[in-house]
């Protein structure tokens, strides 16, 4: 009888752990699809946006109500008449909506603009490393609180500056123009404490040390060099296709080339050639594909690099920098380098986004209106 009874006690004990069992790995499951559909509709979003923007590279959709398609004309109209040489795109709701473009990215041998062409973005660089370095906040690698010395950046002009005041542009430091390879040369591990003044604000052969600074805190803190690290923590994660850094040995059919201004038989030509060089840049030698700029500006609203909680130091920058505006969360973006002109427009909450380029130095046509009116059109 008391070997019934331990025989059933033990069955029942075995039939309660398999119960167990089962509820736990039911939940493990549930979980785990939970956090898989999550990532799931990330990945869709940004897949979907790439996906438009590269299923026709070719700059001549439209996508848009009848009313908005007569204005889109009247505007493309008026850019042939005045010879505009260049290319824009306009993304709505993770689809491309329009894109126009006339002239070549580069005439030897003629190409035609595309979502693909490569163009210098200047200072738009500096925004994406201010996202960069809040990306190594946000992960832990780099502290708010750390000042500058722990990264190297020794120059007596620097003091106890923190990174947090870094961030928020409160350095108040500047670097002459000929010592910017210094600073971003990898092999040079010690900085000169002459290096970083203050009060140089205003003069011509000087700039604000803020940037670079910075990218010398981003290759410290992770031991690698800044490029490097903008390739691995941005580039990839963002899935960029054309984007790189200047290199005057090694072009791209994609690379957008530079023209002067020339008239040939009262027509605008682009058969002067500008030779970039790399000095010219001031530090900022990045080239971006339209494509890749809109996907840059996506991927960062939709906090892919850093959370919420460090928006406001990114928002700021843009603010305080001067680099571009920012009105009810819509950042606009318009500077020129080496005969290149960029010009965004982008809703960071709705990620409506216009960006508008051209690679010719007088192209007769305002940047800042047309891309005011092509962002309404969106």
């Amino acid at each position: 009888m008391k070997g019934r009874t331990r025989k059933a006690v033990i069955i029942f004990l075995l039939f309660a752990v398999v119960l167990v069992a089962v509820f736990i790995g039911k939940k493990i499951i549930d979980i785990s699809a939970a956090n898989t559909n999550v990532m799931t509709s990330e990945t869709v979003v940004s897949h979907q946006l790439e996906k438009s923007l590269l299923e026709r590279t070719t700059l001549d959709t439209v996508r848009l109500s009848n009313k908005n398609k007569e204005k889109l004309s009247e505007n493309n109209r008026i850019l042939s008449k005045r010879e505009f040489i260049g290319a824009f795109l306009g993304v709505r709701n993770n689809k491309l909506v329009y894109s126009w473009r006339n002239g070549y990215s580069n005439t030897s041998p003629n190409t035609s603009f595309n979502v693909n062409s490569s163009v210098l973005v200047g200072k738009y660089q500096t925004v994406l490393d201010q996202a960069l370095l809040l990306s190594l906040v946000n992960r832990g690698d780099v502290k708010l609180t750390d000042e500058l010395s722990k990264y190297d950046v020794s120059s007596g002009a620097v003091g106890r500056l923190t990174v947090k005041q870094l961030l928020r542009n409160e350095s108040h430091l500047y670097v002459r123009k000929q010592s910017i390879a210094t600073i971003q040369n990898p092999r040079n591990k010690e900085y000169s404490n002459t290096l970083f003044k203050k009060g140089k604000g205003g003069m011509t052969d000087w700039v604000t040390a803020d940037t670079f600074i910075k990218r010398i805190v981003i290759a410290r803190a992770t031991s690698k060099s800044y490029e490097s690290t903008f390739e691995q923590e941005l580039t990839n994660k963002f899935g960029l296709s054309n984007t790189r850094f200047f290199n005057a040995r090694q072009t791209y059919t994609s690379d957008v080339a530079s023209y002067d201004k020339k008239i040939v038989n009262n027509t605008r030509v682009q058969s002067k050639k500008l030779v970039i060089k790399k000095r010219s840049l001031n530090g900022n030698t990045l080239r971006m594909s339209l494509a890749d700029i809109v996907l840059s500006l996506n991927g960062i609203e939709k906090n892919r690099l850093f959370d919420s909680k460090y928006t406001q130091y990114f928002e700021d920058y843009i603010e305080q920098s001067g680099v571009g505006s920012l009105n009810e969360n819509v950042f606009t973006y318009n500077g020129n380098v080496a005969g290149q002109a960029l010009a965004i427009k982008s809703n960071l909450d709705t990620q409506s986004t216009v960006v508008l380029i051209t690679n010719y130095s007088d192209s007769d046509v305002s940047l800042t209106k047309h891309l005011s009116q092509l962002y309404r059109i969106l």
